[in-house]
């Protein structure tokens, strides 16, 4: 469970790090959000189904797999997500 939680809460750092650091990937419209959040749903079930894949092989190597695949879909994911968040508020706020 700590690891879990642990590499869910690194992801999210990484993310909003990468937000912070290269503002100018933003999607600049609401369709580019919904694509990338498409993609970052994408790449999480390729990932995870890739794991289901390979278990039962040595957790050594298991684990590499989990840092190495799932690690980097899963910050894409939650970046995309925070792209999403950003984008929807401010078509909210340029609609007032």
């Amino acid at each position: 469970m700590a690891f879990t939680v642990t590499l869910t809460l690194g992801a999210a750092l990484l993310a909003v790090w990468f937000d912070v650091r290269f503002p100018a990937l933003r999607p600049k419209n609401v369709a580019q959000g919904f694509a990338h959040a498409a993609a970052g749903v994408f790449a999480m079930f390729g990932a995870v189904g890739l794991l289901q894949l390979v278990y039962g092989i040595p957790q050594g190597a298991f684990m590499a797999l989990v840092l190495g695949v799932f690690g980097p879909a899963l910050v894409y994911a939650l970046l995309a997500g925070l792209w999403m968040l950003r984008t929807l508020a401010e078509l909210m706020l340029v609609g007032r």
